[in-house]
């Protein structure tokens, strides 16, 4: 009787006829494994200083803004001594340095020694560091009585406050004599910095750090140079280190800021 299925064959054809699966999933795999064997990644690496640059700016911003109400000014022709034992605070040398710079600015010179000096400036910090402050509205963490569960919080927005605060102390007395040449007094200055997040999207910065940033080199953090003018990567205003004529022949009096890409200019 012969049968009508359409694959029928006899007994010994079809014990003759290759197995084409095993050979086809072998051959997958074979693939597979060229293609991981194949395939590379790469890691990059990055680090982070121990403190924030953001950190680090409102500090050195408090303390601009602290000198700022000093009248340096009555230094002008006087070789003025800075006396700093009584100087305890993070960022002392920024602190000094700032001194140094206005107290030149001024007209005033620096003095290598009391011995050597018309007047003592004694300086002092009554405080110079950063706080930190969080605020949210929404719904905070509930536990429920009786039972070991606590719902989470709820932010509907929510806001990240670092604040930088500088007093200084700063009196000036005769090295001869030991008297005060005026009442002296302290200065405070503060700064700070939002990042604000509205149904978790942010953050959204507002204060001291971006208004820097923003001056300085025209975008205020991450991405920032993607969204403004790539030719703005240095200060507006150059710095001028030595008041002198300048020599038509010899240098470009055409002041540029820093080397740009082809295309730009910072002639100003």
């Amino acid at each position: 009787m012969k049968s009508n299925h359409p694959t029928a064959m006899p007994r010994h054809l079809r014990n003759n006829t290759p197995r084409k699966r095993p050979l086809a999933a072998l051959t997958l795999i074979a693939i597979a494994a060229s293609t991981i064997t194949a395939s590379g990644c790469a890691t990059t690496k990055t680090s982070n200083t121990a403190r924030t640059a953001s950190e680090q700016v409102l500090i050195s911003s408090a303390i601009d803004r602290a000198m700022s109400n000093v009248q340096f000014e009555d230094f002008a022709g006087y070789k003025i001594f800075i006396e700093e034992k009584y100087l305890d605070s993070v960022d002392k040398g920024y602190l000094v340095g700032s001194l140094r710079h206005r107290i030149l600015k001024a007209g005033g010179s620096i003095a290598a020694s009391a011995d050597a000096a018309d007047l003592v400036l004694e300086a002092r910090s009554g405080g110079v560091g950063t706080d930190s402050q969080e605020s949210f509205v929404g719904i905070p963490s509930l536990g429920i009585p009786g039972m070991p569960i606590e719902l989470p919080e709820i932010k509907f927005a929510s806001r990240n406050t670092q604040m930088g605060t500088a007093k200084l102390g700063l009196v000036c007395y005769d090295p001869k004599t030991g008297k005060a040449m005026g009442l002296g007094g302290e200065s405070t200055a503060l700064t700070h910095n939002n990042d604000t997040y509205v149904l978790g999207v942010g953050p959204f910065r507002s204060g001291t750090v971006l208004d820097q940033r923003e001056k300085a080199v025209g975008f205020n953090g991450t991405g920032g140079s993607f969204m403004n003018n790539p030719a703005r990567i240095a200060r507006a205003k150059p710095v001028n280190m030595v008041n002198r004529p300048l020599d038509a022949a010899n240098i470009d009096s055409t002041p540029q800021i820093a080397t740009l890409p082809d295309g730009y200019s910072t002639a100003r």
